[in-house]
């Protein structure tokens, strides 16, 4: 039975996250620097690299860079489809972690004392979700953000120089692209998902940047209790966002927007004073937006007890409208020719999930965020020319023109793909991205949010836990750093994780993926076995 080593300085689980391209290595290099500050060793595992592992496994068709890279991308689906498991890289990467601790202290059931684990990287939601269930405040996710465009230059750069081409990295881009776009979410539900596992980061780091990966080191410092970090404005304005997000009612994406006025200095920003705030719901007949326990009460979820979904009813009517103009064209099989159109439309839609119809929004009755706190403003009589929005969810083509025409010069955002088509309808008035965001003359910069997630945002500024009330002075924090605990680790976490650990890898065959179950997780003896003694003679 695993016990837990008196004073020992606990094990960490990181993980990193970010679209392909991004420079998730210099990432990972300043978080092993900023975790050496504190004692702590890393081992770094390279989650692909384990797909050899993998029953499945067969080696690239060619050797060039591009070609592996893709390799190892279908190689990745084909495991998870293989396990029928969205979690199934983050199983074998709970493996290797088992594996090193052995090599560590003896065995994989005692934790090694000051070592942090980095996996490299994750790719779908079920990933991160798992390492959270099975080292709770032991892990962390750390994610990685670069401009589409500057991922798909230095992809293509990166691989003419292996390919012994430098400088010819446009050759490239195209497959660089492909990369790219697989990477970021496909159509089926066990292939890779960054976009949906980034959000879920405790930190984020803006790589679009110069230096923006050594933000990290702020983050590990709160981690082990650094006793004067406040919020910065960007930390606290998203903070704000997250919590007006929260009031939604909307079960498939809950969105906060808020609206701030930024104060500026010389080189950074000096106030930041939220104006106005927004969220996704039913707008309420005289004004402003339902609150829960409104009598009545329309929003969308009362509706659709009584079996009402006004927004899908629009759609199969369009759909019908389309079909009919096909049948009329005589391009429909006689197989289904004589069924109504509206029929035929109700059995589609539920095939058209992922598709562009499906994600047209005018027909949604809640106000979208954004818009929401532009409302907001104007009902309070507050200009928001030139001001800053900081939104949850990259914002849709149609809220975009409304920032665009409201005056907003700055929109930072959480989730980092957007969906929408704002960058393609308004390219000439959207800049993607800017060094620090820095406003240009007539464009709204939209910029990836940086800092610590909101998620912990309540836990690593609290100073009744950090502060002065612990005897936390910052000379004597920095003196002992290298000997401090993380601070919000709980005691005995490893009891619970190195039990959680076997009882997911139970979910790993050994005819699937090539691990030595025995040693990684021994089995307990026999009850029949323990203790048992030789019947002494008569």
């Amino acid at each position: 039975m695993a016990t837990q080593v008196e004073n020992e300085r606990p094990e960490l689980v990181f993980a990193l996250v970010g679209a392909a391209g991004t420079r998730l290595e210099d990432l990972s290099k300043r978080l092993r620097e900023a975790l050496e500050t504190f004692g702590y060793q890393s081992v770094d595992i390279r989650l692909s690299d384990l797909l050899k592992n993998f029953a499945g496994w067969t080696p690239p068709a060619g050797p060039g860079k591009p070609e592996r890279t893709r390799h190892l991308q279908n190689m990745g689906d084909a495991f998870r489809k293989h396990l029928e498991n969205g979690a199934a890289m983050a199983l074998a990467g709970i493996t290797e972690i088992r594996r090193h601790r052995a090599e560590v202290s003896g065995s994989p059931e005692k934790p090694a004392s000051g070592r942090a684990y980095i996996l490299h990287q994750l790719k779908h939601p079920d990933e991160a979700n798992l390492l959270r269930r099975v080292y709770g405040s032991s892990f962390f996710l750390v994610a990685g953000h670069a401009p589409r465009s500057r991922r798909v230059k230095d992809l293509g750069e990166r691989w003419a120089r292996e390919e012994s081409q430098p400088g010819r990295g446009s050759l490239f881009e195209s497959k660089a692209l492909d990369v790219i776009t697989a990477d970021e979410k496909q159509d089926d539900d066990l292939g890779q998902n960054t976009r949906d596992t980034y959000p879920q980061a405790d930190f984020f780091a803006n790589l679009g940047v110069s230096s923006g990966e050594f933000k990290i080191q702020r983050f590990v410092d709160l981690l082990f209790g650094h006793p004067f970090h406040t919020p910065q404005p960007d930390e606290y304005a998203m903070y704000q966002a997250a919590a007006v997000a929260l009031r939604s009612s909307d079960d498939n994406r809950q969105v906060g927007a808020v609206i701030v006025s930024l104060t500026r200095g010389p080189n950074e920003i000096k106030n930041a004073d939220v104006i106005a705030v927004g969220m996704n719901e039913v707008p309420r007949g005289g004004g402003g937006f339902y609150w829960d326990e409104n009598s009545p009460d329309n929003r969308d979820q009362r509706l659709l007890q009584s079996g009402e979904d006004r927004a899908a009813e629009i759609k199969v009517s369009a759909l019908a409208e389309l079909l009919e103009r096909i049948a009329q064209k005589d391009w429909l099989q006689e197989t289904v020719k004589s069924r109504r159109s509206s029929d035929l439309a109700r059995d589609l839609l539920p095939n058209l999930k992922r598709t562009q119809f499906m994600d047209i929004g005018e027909f949604s009755r809640p106000v979208h965020a954004e818009m929401a706190s532009l409302i907001d403003a104007a009902r309070r009589g507050v200009a928001v020319d030139g001001h800053s929005m900081y939104v949850t969810t990259f914002p849709c083509h149609n809220c975009a023109k409304h920032i665009i025409a409201a005056g907003i010069r700055r929109v930072v955002y959480l989730e980092p793909y957007p969906k929408s088509r704002a960058l393609g309808l308004h390219g000439e008035e959207i800049t993607p991205e800017s060094p620090m965001g820095i406003e240009e003359e007539n464009k709204v910069v939209f910029f990836a949010f940086s800092g610590v997630a909101p998620c912990q945002y309540r836990q690593l500024f609290s100073m009744s836990e950090r502060g002065a009330k612990k005897g936390n002075s910052l000379q004597k924090w920095y003196e002992h750093r290298r000997s401090l605990p993380p601070l919000h680790v709980l005691p005995n976490a490893s009891l619970m994780y190195l039990a959680g650990e076997c009882q997911e890898l139970g979910k790993l065959p050994v005819e699937v993926y090539r691990w030595d179950k025995n040693s990684i997780c021994p089995q307990p003896e026999p009850e029949a076995e323990k203790g048992a003694t030789k019947p002494s003679d008569p």
